[in-house]
């Protein structure tokens, strides 16, 4: 373990390894610039988690931060990085003793422990003893990241009262936003005179979006609204994979030339290098990682995720599921289990009385879309509507998680809702106040079809459109979907 940390690159290179890291080096490569910001404001002595998927770019973010801290001053032999990734609980210890001979002797170090998750025999036990018991180490910063949604929940317990006092202990990275894709998307292009809309303009909350806020939002992004609507059916394709984002940037994107000539059928189904390897990587992640004690051929696990893209706007039925997929329904139920743990999937309860209704079915969304087209037999979206209802349920599920990123994994913010007579209201919950949303992706008046569910409905409607716009009525008025997104900042 000594010689592990050792080779900590910035040790013995403080400015220049920043150079040589590949991960950064790739980050740097990209056609745009992009930071989450999720390591900002680390209070000393905190300890803070830091959940998301695998691939998102959680180690990136990692290396950004430590590059700040030495560019800001910090000692580098201060600051101890480790890949957890086969690493054993006792190991965690190991390397806590070996750093107090290999760091200064004084003053508070920053511990960046990376996919802590991975260490399978008991981590959240392992790291409270070492905040209990190793004195130095109980003042430390420590930061650990994770992909794993139960272990982390775990730990959440088992580290209470051990976080040295940090407010915002638990942090969430998610794929871009919709807001962060518009950004990097208009920065990438040198030759796009078109300005960004202005980031001073929200976020809203969800219950604040009344007919005098949305019609001040369509006065002053007048001149965007065309290009919400085009950005938003390449966002709700494409994804917020930072890799994705950057493939289709480069024209390295399956397919080639989707958005330009109407997703030609005589694509290359096999896909384009940095786009094919990000979802070659996912299916590996979810077969090795999410499905690894399932003893599941690649082709199954590659099956199972196709059937859960096809029935995204409906109610789960594990029955229909297992019947098409070949295994049986607690199999289906511990898969998508698995995959919700592993930030693939979140699931949109049924409401009771602003309430989760756990007994009833709910629906399965992916997080991001390029989990929905893993498979080289995948196809471009015939139709926008699935996966923009999808996507708009993540922007409201993220808005929730903006104040609140420990409530990110109730998943209690985001419901939907079953009238008396059989039908469907997407989106409700408890801090929406007195508004729903529906999604259907029309131009036009098809919107108004909705209007008999809506206005019966204890609610104030608000329809998520392709393009049409309708503020005249306070009670149902009809948005476009990326106007919207854009706008609670999802």
């Amino acid at each position: 373990m000594r010689d592990i940390l050792a080779r900590t690159a910035w040790w013995a290179e403080p400015r220049t390894w920043v150079l040589r890291d590949l991960d950064l080096r790739r980050a740097r490569e990209a056609p745009f610039e992009y930071s989450a910001d999720v390591l900002d404001n680390l209070i000393p002595g905190g300890l803070y988690l830091l959940r998301g998927p695998r691939r998102v770019g959680k180690s990136v973010e990692v290396k950004k931060k430590i590059g700040q801290l030495i560019e800001g001053g910090e000692d580098p032999r201060r600051i101890i990085h480790i890949a957890a990734d086969g690493l054993r609980a006792a190991d965690l210890r190991r390397a806590v003793d070996a750093a107090a001979g290999l760091t200064p002797r004084d003053g508070r170090r920053f511990w960046f422990i990376d996919e802590i998750t991975a260490v399978s025999d008991g981590w959240p036990a392992a790291v409270k003893w070492l905040r209990d018991n190793d004195f130095r180490f109980g003042l430390d910063t420590v930061v650990l990241t994770g992909s794993s949604a139960a272990d982390l929940t775990e730990a959440v317990k088992a580290l209470a009262g051990r976080r040295g006092g940090a407010l915002d202990s638990d942090r969430i990275l998610l794929p871009m936003s919709f807001r962060e894709f518009v950004r990097v998307r208009t920065s990438a292009d040198p030759d796009d005179m078109t300005s960004p809309p202005p980031s001073d303009l929200g976020p809203v909350a969800v219950a604040d979006l009344t007919q005098a806020t949305l019609a001040d939002a369509v006065h002053a992004l007048a001149p965007w609204m065309h290009r919400f609507v085009e950005e938003w059916e390449t966002y709700v394709t494409v994804g917020g994979f930072p890799q994705a984002v950057a493939a289709y940037e480069t024209g390295d994107w399956w397919p080639p030339g989707a958005f330009s000539s109407g997703f030609d059928r005589d694509f290359d189904v096999g896909g384009k290098g940095i786009d094919r390897a990000l979802r070659r990587s996912l299916l590996d992640v979810i077969h090795g990682e999410a499905f690894g004690q399932a003893r599941w051929s690649r082709t199954q696990t590659d099956a199972f995720v196709q059937r859960l893209a096809r029935g995204i706007t409906s109610p789960t039925n594990c029955h229909d599921i297992a019947t098409d997929t070949g295994t049986s329904g607690n199999t289906v139920r511990r898969r998508i289990d698995a995959l919700r743990e592993s930030f693939v999937v979140w699931p949109c309860y049924l409401e009771r009385k602003l309430r989760p209704a756990l007994r009833s079915q709910e629906k399965t969304y992916f997080t991001d879309p390029v989990y929905a087209r893993l498979s080289h037999r995948a196809q471009p979206p015939a139709d926008f509507g699935p996966p923009s209802e999808q996507q708009l349920g993540m922007a409201l599920v993220r808005s929730f998680a903006r104040e609140d990123p420990r409530g990110y994994l109730d998943f209690d913010s985001v419901l939907y809702h079953r009238t008396r007579t059989g039908k469907e209201i997407d989106f409700v919950g408890p801090g929406f106040g007195d508004v729903a949303i529906e999604s259907k992706y029309v131009d036009g008046d098809r919107w108004r079809r909705a209007a008999r569910t809506m206005r019966a409905s204890s609610w104030r409607g608000i329809m998520a459109t392709r393009s049409a716009l309708d503020l005249g009525d306070p009670e149902f008025m009809a948005v476009p979907t990326g106007l919207l997104v854009w706008l609670i900042g999802g």
